[in-house]
C-alpha cells in the first residue's frame, strides 16, 4: 500500500488544474439549472399560488420516474471515457449510439408509466385546484421526459472525453430558452394565449428539444470526423448488452437515492409546518454544497474511466484522491461561513420577525450541525461512489443503495409515524444514513475489488 501511495504521489498527471477544467463547466451547468428552476417557480408564483404549490411535487414525481432511465443511459459517459482512454474511437461511437437507442426505448417506457404517476397524484389529499395543476404539469413533463434521457446520452459523447465546456454551453443555452419561453407561455405574451401551468411545462419540453438539436449538430461537425459517427450509427447487440449490464444497476441505484430522499422530505412535512420550513432552509443550503460537489465527483468518475482505459489505474486513483481533497477544502470554507455568519445566512430565508419566523430560525440553527455531518458523509459517498462507477462497480452501488435507501425510508416512517419523533430525531437518522453510505463506499473503493472489473468485455 505504501508503494502504491508513493507511486501516485510522484505522478504529474491528474492535476488539480485538469480536474477543475473538467469540473467547473459541470458546476456552472448545475448552477444554471437551479437558477432556471428558481425563475420558473417565481413566474408560477406570479401566475398563481396554487401553481407554485403544485410544481414542486409534480416536478419531483416526474424526475423520480425518469431518474432510473437517466442513470442507465447516462452511464454511456463511462464507456465513452474508457474507450477514449484506449483511443478506440470506433467502439466509442458504437457505445454512444447504444446509449441513444436505450434513451429512445426508455422514452416509450416512461410514457407507459405516466398513468401510474397520474394515479398517484389523484390519490393525494391535495386541494382540487392544486391537484389539477399537478396532473397537467406532471403529464406533460412525463410524456416528453424521454428527451432529457436522450440528451443525457448525447452529452456523454462530450462529457466522457472531458469536453464538458460543450455540454455547459448546450445546457445554459437550453436554460435561457426555457426561461424566456416560460414567461411568454405562462402569461400569454407575443400573441400567444395564456397557458399558465401547461406553458411552464411546454417551455421545458421545447428547450430540451433545442438542446437535442444542438448536440446532434455538434456531433456531426468536421472536428469529430475521426469518430465516424454517421457510418457507425445503428444497433450493436454486444455493446447494448454491456451498457445494460452496467448501466441498469447504476440507474437503479440513482432511483433508490432519489426516491428515499423524496420520502424523507414527505415525512418531514408530517411533523409540523415549523419543522418543514426549517428543514427546507437546510435543504436549500445543502444545494450550495451539492452542486459544486457533483461537478467535482463526476470529473473524478470521468478521469478514473479514462485512465483505466489507458492502462493507468494508479493515476485514476490519484485523480480521485485529488477530487476528494478539493471537495473537503470546499466543504471547510462553506461551513466556516455557515457557522461564522449563521444570522446573516439563515436570516435571508426568514423575512419579517414574527413568533413563527423566530421558531423557524431557532429550529434551523439546531439543524446546522446535522447539515455539516450529513454533507461530510455525502462528500465521501459521492467521491468514492463516482470512482466506483467510473471503474464499473455499479452492482455494489445498487446493492448498497437498496439496503441503505430502504433503511432511510423505513426509519423515517418509524420515527415520525410510529414513535412521533421530531425534526432532530429525523435528521439524526439522515446523518447516520449519510455517514454510513459514505464509509461503505470508501471501504469498497479501498478494498480494490473493482480492479478486476472490465466494462469493455
Amino acid at each position: 500500500m505504501k508503494k502504491l501511495f508513493n507511486k501516485i504521489k510522484k505522478s504529474k498527471e491528474a492535476s488539480y488544474k485538469l480536474i477543475l477544467t473538467i469540473a467547473l463547466p459541470l458546476i456552472i451547468t448545475n448552477s444554471s439549472q437551479s437558477l432556471m428552476q428558481f425563475t420558473d417557480r417565481m413566474f408560477l408564483s406570479w401566475y398563481s399560488p396554487e401553481a407554485l404549490a403544485a410544481c414542486v411535487p409534480a416536478g419531483l414525481l416526474s424526475f423520480t420516474i425518469i431518474s432510473f432511465f437517466m442513470g442507465s443511459c447516462g452511464y454511456t459517459a463511462v464507456f465513452v471515457a474508457n474507450y477514449f482512454g484506449q483511443k478506440k474511437y470506433a467502439r466509442l461511437s458504437v457505445a454512444l449510439w447504444q446509449g441513444v437507442l436505450l434513451g429512445v426505448i426508455s422514452w416509450l417506457l416512461i410514457i407507459a408509466l405516466t398513468p401510474l404517476g397520474r394515479f398517484f397524484i389523484s390519490t393525494t389529499n391535495h386541494a382540487p385546484e392544486i391537484k389539477t395543476y399537478e396532473l397537467t404539469y406532471f403529464t406533460i413533463l412525463a410524456l416528453f421526459g424521454g428527451l432529457a434521457v436522450i440528451n443525457n446520452a448525447l452529452a456523454s459523447f462530450f462529457t466522457g472525453q472531458g469536453r464538458t465546456a460543450i455540454t455547459m454551453i448546450a445546457n445554459i443555452g437550453g436554460n435561457i430558452i426555457n426561461v424566456a419561453l416560460s414567461y411568454i407561455m405562462i402569461f400569454g405574451k407575443l400573441g400567444l394565449p395564456k397557458m399558465g401551468m401547461a406553458g411552464a411545462a411546454y417551455s421545458t419540453v421545447i428547450s430540451g428539444f433545442c438542446v437535442t438539436l444542438f448536440f446532434l449538430y455538434l456531433l456531426f461537425r468536421p472536428v469529430n470526423k475521426k469518430f465516424r459517427l454517421g457510418k457507425l450509427f445503428g444497433f450493436n447487440k454486444a455493446a447494448l448488452v454491456r451498457l445494460l449490464r452496467f448501466g441498469v444497476p447504476n440507474g437503479f441505484g440513482m432511483f433508490m437515492d432519489v426516491i428515499s430522499f423524496t420520502i424523507f422530505v414527505l415525512f418531514v412535512g408530517n411533523i409540523d409546518s415549523i419543522s418543514l420550513a426549517a428543514s427546507n432552509i437546510i435543504m436549500t443550503l445543502q444545494t450550495l454544497e451539492f452542486l459544486p460537489l457533483m461537478g467535482l465527483t463526476i470529473a473524478g468518475q470521468i478521469l478514473v474511466a479514462q485512465y483505466r482505459g489507458a492502462g493507468k489505474t494508479e493515476v485514476g486513483i490519484k485523480a480521485l484522491y485529488n477530487v476528494f481533497k478539493l471537495s473537503l477544502m470546499y466543504e471547510a470554507a462553506l461551513f466556516f461561513c455557515f457557522f461564522a455568519f449563521p444570522e446573516t445566512i439563515l436570516g435571508a430565508f426568514i423575512g419579517a420577525q414574527t413568533p413563527q419566523t423566530q421558531a423557524i430560525y431557532a429550529s434551523a440553527i439546531v439543524l446546522l450541525p446535522f447539515l455539516f455531518i450529513f454533507t461530510l458523509g455525502d462528500t465521501v459517498y459521492l467521491t468514492f461512489g463516482d470512482g466506483l462507477r467510473g471503474a464499473g462497480d455499479t452492482k455494489f452501488q445498487m446493492k448498497l443503495m437498496i439496503v441503505c435507501a430502504s433503511a432511510l425510508m423505513l426509519g423515517s416512517y418509524l420515527i415520525v409515524q410510529v414513535f412521533h419523533g421530531g425534526i432532530v430525531a429525523l435528521w439524526t437518522w439522515m446523518c447516520i444514513y449519510g455517514v454510513g453510505t459514505g464509509v461503505l463506499m470508501m471501504w469498497r473503493f479501498l478494498s480494490g475489488k473493482w480492479r478486476n472489473i472490465d466494462i469493455t468485455k
